[in-house]
C-alpha cells in the first residue's frame, strides 16, 4: 500500500523482489547505521530519550564528527588555561593537569573515522572467503557533483593507509556505463572485482534523473559485491518499518529477551500509519488530534536526506486534501520537543547566536551472513545543533552544524 502511493519506493520494492527471484548473490550483508534520538523536554527537569529514525543508507557525517570532536577538545585544552571565562563555562579547573584529567572524562572519544572503514576492511575480507581475486577493491557510489566528499574521503584515506584496500569512486550512471557482472556475478569496474560497495547515494529520487541510474543500481544489485545496505537492508530503514515495529508485538519477533525489548520500547516516539485500512482506533485517534493541533506531530514519506517532512499547518491541509493512496505513502509521527539552550553557531566563517536544539545520532556496525557474526558494535557518534523553530536537521542541506558531546 506504501508503494502504491510513492513511485520511488515502489521502484525500491520492485527491485527487491527482483533481486530474491534471481537468488541473491552476496555471501554476507554490511549494515553501517546512524540511529538519531532527541531528548524530549517533559518539564520539571524530566527527559525521555525518544528516537527520530534509523539510517541504513548512507549514514554520513562519522569522519567530521570525529574531527570536531577532536578541535573541541583541543581548543578547550589549549584556551581554557587562557581564559577564565572558558574555565567557568564548562567547570574546569585552573590547574592544567587536572584540567586536562577532566576534559579526558568529559569529552569522550569519537571513533566513527576508524571504526566504519575498520567493518569496511572486514567486509571485505568476510568476501575473499569466497573469492580467490588479487584485485579487490571498495566502490564508493557516490552523487553527481558530490557535495560531501571531505566526509567521504577520509574513510577512503583509512581504508588505504590502515588496510591496504583501493577505493573507487562512481557514479550511478558512470557504474551503468563500465561496471560489468562476470560469470560467477562477481563485479567488475576497470579492471578492480569489487568486494563492497558503499552506498553514499542512491537514497533519493534526485539520484535516479533516467533509466542508466536504475540499470547501474540493478548492476550492482544483482552482483555477489557486499552492499552496505543491499536493497532489502536499504528497505528497512524505510519509516514505514520503524512505525510497524513500534506496534504491539512486532518488536517481539525479533527480540526474544521481553527485557530489551521493553527498553528498547522506551525510546519509542508515538508512530501512527496513515494507511486507511489498516488503521488502529488509536491510528485514527492521532490523525484526528493532528487535524486539531498539527504542531505535536510531524508527517513523514519514505525519504532520506532531509527536505522532505511536514510541519505545523500544513499537516492539517495534506491530510485534508490527499487522498488515501497519497497518504498511504506517509507516516505520522509524534514532534519531540527539546529544552533549547544558548548557542553559537559557525557556518560560513559567520557566527549567529540564539537558542538551540540538539539531535544525537549514535553510529552502529553489523556483519553477517545469518550463521555468523563479525561485527556488531558501537561506532561513535554525530551531533547536530540547529537554531530553534528551524524544522529539518540534515547538516548537507544546511539546517544544523556538526558539535560535539561535553558531559557534565
Amino acid at each position: 500500500q506504501v508503494s502504491k502511493g510513492d513511485d520511488f519506493t515502489n521502484r525500491l520494492v520492485e527491485l527487491c523482489k527482483e533481486v530474491k527471484e534471481r537468488g541473491v548473490s552476496q555471501p554476507w550483508y554490511l549494515g553501517i547505521h546512524r540511529s538519531d534520538y532527541m531528548l524530549d523536554d517533559l518539564g520539571d527537569d524530566k527527559f525521555a530519550l525518544l528516537q527520530v529514525e534509523l539510517n541504513t543508507i548512507a549514514s554520513s557525517f562519522g569522519c567530521l564528527s570525529a574531527r570536531v570532536a577532536k578541535m573541541h577538545k583541543f581548543l578547550l585544552s589549549r584556551f581554557a588555561q587562557d581564559l577564565p571565562s572558558l574555565r567557568q563555562r564548562y567547570g574546569l579547573s585552573a590547574e592544567s593537569e587536572t584540567a586536562a584529567s577532566q576534559l579526558s572524562s568529559s569529552l569522550p572519544e569519537n571513533e566513527a573515522d576508524k571504526k566504519i572503514p575498520e567493518a569496511l576492511a572486514k567486509a571485505v575480507t568476510c568476501w575473499l572467503k569466497t573469492s580467490s581475486s588479487n584485485t579487490v577493491a571498495v566502490l564508493f557510489v557516490v552523487q553527481e557533483g558530490e557535495r560531501n566528499s571531505f566526509d567521504q574521503r577520509w574513510l577512503e584515506y583509512e581504508l588505504f593507509e590502515k588496510h591496504g584496500i583501493v577505493t573507487l569512486r562512481r557514479t550511478l550512471a558512470q557504474v551503468a556505463e563500465t561496471a560489468v557482472n562476470k560469470d560467477d556475478n562477481t563485479l567488475c569496474i576497470d579492471g578492480h572485482d569489487i568486494a563492497v560497495v558503499y552506498f553514499r547515494a542512491g537514497y533519493t529520487p534526485d539520484d535516479y534523473p533516467s533509466e542508466i541510474q536504475w540499470k547501474g543500481r540493478k548492476t550492482l544489485e544483482f552482483s555477489s559485491a557486499i552492499k552496505c545496505p543491499s536493497i532489502s537492508y536499504h528497505l528497512v530503514g524505510t519509516k514505514k518499518v520503524q512505525q510497524k515495529l513500534a506496534q504491539s508485538g512486532e518488536l517481539e519477533n525479533f527480540i526474544d529477551d521481553p527485557v530489551i525489548a521493553s527498553e528498547m520500547k522506551k525510546t519509542f516516539a508515538g508512530l501512527w500509519s496513515l494507511q486507511f485500512n489498516e488503521q488502529l482506533p488509536d491510528e485514527k485517534k492521532a490523525q484526528a488530534e493532528a487535524m486539531e493541533n498539527p504542531s505535536r506531530f510531524v508527517m513523514k514519506p519514505q525519504r532520506e536526506g532531509g527536505g522532505n517532512n511536514i510541519y505545523g499547518d500544513d499537516i492539517a491541509t495534506a491530510l485534508k486534501s490527499m487522498s488515501d493512496k497519497e497518504r498511504a505513502a506517509f507516516i505520522l509521527m509524534q514532534r519531540i520537543f527539546p529544552r533549547q539552550m544558548d548557542t553559537v553557531l559557525v557556518r560560513e566563517c559567520t557566527a549567529s547566536q540564539g537558542k538551540g536544539i540538539n539531535e544525537l545520532g549514535i553510529y552502529s556496525t553489523y556483519l553477517g551472513n545469518g550463521i555468523e557474526e563479525e561485527v556488531n558494535e558501537y561506532a561513535g557518534y554525530l551531533l547536530r545543533t540547529k537554531m530553534e523553530g528551524v524544522d529539518e536537521g540534515g547538516v548537507a542541506t544546511g539546517y544544523s552544524c556538526l558539535n560535539s558531546v561535553f558531559l557534565s
